[in-house]
């Protein structure tokens, strides 16, 4: 099964000529799709996806979750270089290649595949923001150098709850307090951007207090949740951030007050609105 994110893009990042710019092309500027396979030629059904359906981006996975085997993208630096190439090479429109590579338990691009891998958020959080540079600095050029433009990282959910198996558990938070998060996220990402690559802060509103894996089903923060978890949005985009924002697969009554949970964060326009006017936000935000 294709992994889907729904992305806004903003036309002035990505600028689409007039004669060329139909409701199919836009349409399709808004999707990034993941796919099976570690390398792709012309009847690859992701490559007339890009050529036909004009994809706005790709994401590369080194483990199928559906199949349950670890051979999905990733099989060395070499092998990566020459898949995102061959991508790249059928975009009419620039390609975004997007990979999770946060360091820690979240690193698609692992060592024994060739690549070097960075501390957790948790290890760096404890270092300060000097170490959460130059862990986004090294993934930043790894990336780079392979040809991704895009990191789903920094996590910037507040360690709230130690024990939430998404986040806390594993290691995915730098902090239980939330300028802690927006001091050691700014620092990451300086390190990201200096190689140019950008940065996609997660996950919308918050997920440090969620008590259940969101992978795993609806997870409902609204006795948990609180607007602390806000404050590293709010940092950041006063510092000028201008990447992207990947929303959460949490359900939060406090922003969203419909009658009964039908609206997780992904797919909820009042926890989207609410919850961003409250950083100030107004760039693109990723759907996953």
């Amino acid at each position: 099964m294709r992994f889907i994110i729904f992305l806004i893009l903003m036309l002035v990042s990505f600028p689409v000529q007039a004669d060329i710019a139909s409701l199919d092309v836009m349409a399709g500027q808004m999707l990034m799709a993941g796919f099976r396979g570690d390398h792709v030629d012309a009847e690859s059904p992701i490559v007339r996806d890009i050529r036909t359906r004009h994809l706005g981006g790709v994401v590369l996975f080194d483990y199928d979750v559906a199949l349950g085997r670890p051979d999905r993208n990733v099989k060395s630096p070499e092998q990566v270089r020459e898949l995102i190439a061959e991508l790249k090479s059928r975009a009419d429109i620039p390609l975004l290649v997007a990979v999770d590579q946060e360091g820690g338990k979240v690193q698609r691009l692992k060592a024994k595949w060739g690549f070097p891998e960075t501390p957790s958020a948790e290890v760096l959080g404890q270092r300060g923001p000097d170490a959460a540079r130059t862990a986004g600095s090294i993934i930043g050029r790894t990336l780079a150098d392979v040809g991704f433009t895009m990191d789903y990282a920094p996590v910037v959910d507040v360690n709230v709850d130690p024990e939430s198996p998404a986040i806390g558990a594993i290691g995915r938070s730098f902090s239980a307090d939330p300028e802690v998060v927006a001091r050691d996220a700014a620092a990451f990402i300086k390190g990201l951007s200096s190689h140019g690559v950008i940065s996609c802060l997660k996950h919308f509103p918050g997920h440090g207090s969620a008590s259940s894996d969101s992978h795993l089903g609806v997870t409902d923060v609204t006795r948990t949740w609180s607007d602390i978890e806000l404050i590293p949005y709010r940092r950041l985009v006063e510092q000028g951030f201008d990447g992207m924002i990947m929303t959460a697969h949490v359900f939060n009554a406090n922003l969203d007050l419909t009658i009964r949970p039908r609206f997780p964060g992904l797919s909820s326009p009042a926890s989207c609105v609410t919850g961003s006017a409250g950083t100030g936000w107004s760039s693109p935000t990723t759907w996953t």
